[in-house]
């Protein structure tokens, strides 16, 4: 333990994730004590997230680092709120007894009846969307679910992801189940509900609430069959061409984050490539992941792409942007056997299981390992063109 005046003292503040103020501070705090200092936070009441900043530095160079280096830090995060403005623009609904199309100023939207969900998700005249986005509750297994037998005990949610259908079993056989559409001034909502084939059976419903501005209100609903337990993740997944490889989010970065593994970050706005998300194991497993998310926008090298936004009652969200589906990354025992590149696969979700500490068999008992399923489990998002 050392004096904190052998370090340099930084302070920044940000709002939305971006720097508005950076300043030096002289602290002089004894191993074990503690003192008090007051921050440079301005006294701005402009709305906003604002995230403050302390971190300490070395001062000189060493035989292990330079100066400069960060040693520690600290961060807190607060809010100054500001009433949202609801969306006043028209939009045209066109029904069909195939599809429903929903169409504003900038944006068209098709829903299939016949194939059960979004199936054309067009902005400024570009096709967004490769194939329909739909309910995930799977991760590809880490090191640490293998040697605790994830895959074994929580294989009926990589089945449910899988082979969920829009469509009725039993008998009723292949009966269409009929999105329910609600049409109101400036919005209409479309609600699908999907058959889970797990044992017991399980359902779960998704609802698109489209806006006049492009903007789509996705919420993934799922009342909780006891026998079925916990699951890996909850969340939705959507394929993106892989021309749309940049990645740009505010939310925990620069690197990977998880429920139990998040500590190390700092709230801010980071960017990378599709491809740099994919760690390099021995072994391809999850990674990528990108805990606290605000927004994320995953687009071309022209700027053109989707932006995913957090919605006020959910909070942030977790994001990722792979070039593969977590079935892709588990099937493949090396590298050289991931397929070649044809998507970017965008992940937003409530949350998803931590990847455990420095064992396996510890996980299980890890408050942060599991992810909570003992109520309705519901998440929303939005995401729109840009």
């Amino acid at each position: 333990f050392v004096n904190t005046d052998t370090f340099d003292c930084c302070v920044t503040v940000e709002r939305n994730g971006e720097v508005i103020r950076k300043a030096a501070l002289e602290t002089h705090v004894e191993p074990l004590n503690e003192e008090t200092y007051a921050l440079p936070v301005p006294e701005e009441t402009w709305a906003g997230e604002y995230a403050v900043t302390v971190s300490f530095h070395l001062k000189e160079d060493t035989v292990w680092a330079q100066k400069g280096h960060e040693m520690a830090f600290g961060q807190y995060v607060y809010k100054i709120e500001k009433a949202e403005e609801p969306c006043e623009e028209k939009l045209t609904v066109i029904r069909s007894g195939h599809n429903i199309g929903v169409r504003g100023t900038h944006f068209e939207a098709v829903f299939s009846i016949m194939f059960g969900g979004l199936i054309s998700y067009k902005y400024g005249g570009r096709e967004m969307l490769m194939t329909a986005p739909k309910p995930n509750f799977w991760r590809a297994p880490v090191d640490n679910d293998c040697g605790n037998q994830m895959p074994v005990r929580y294989a009926q949610w990589k089945l449910a992801s899988m082979y969920l259908s829009h469509k009725s079993v039993g008998e009723e056989a292949f009966a269409l189940s009929k999105p329910v559409i609600e049409e109101r001034d400036t919005s209409v909502s479309i609600t699908f509900t999907y058959n889970l084939n797990t044992t017991p059976a399980a359902q779960c419903q998704v609802v698109y609430q489209v806006f006049g501005d492009g903007c789509i209100r996705t919420a993934l609903v799922y009342d909780p069959v006891k026998e079925l337990g916990d699951m890996p993740e909850f969340g939705m997944l959507f394929k993106l061409s892989a021309d749309y490889d940049h990645v740009k989010w505010y939310g925990l970065g620069p690197a990977e984050t998880y429920a139990d593994r998040k500590k190390g970050a700092k709230l801010g706005i980071y960017q990378n490539l599709v491809k740099d998300n994919m760690a390099e194991y021995l072994v391809p497993q999850e990674c990528g992941n990108k805990e606290e998310v605000r927004y994320a926008e995953v687009t071309d090298r022209k700027g053109r792409g989707m932006r995913f936004m957090m919605t006020a009652e959910n909070g942030p969200m977790s994001f990722s942007a792979l070039p593969y589906t977590p079935h892709e990354i588990e099937n493949a025992a090396h590298p050289f056997e991931l397929p070649q590149v044809h998507y970017t696969v965008v992940r937003a979700s409530k949350g998803q299981m931590g990847i455990a500490g420095d064992d396996s068999w510890g996980s299980l008992t890890h408050p942060e390992y599991l992810l909570d399923v003992s109520g309705k489990m519901e998440f929303s998002f939005m995401f729109c063109g840009i």
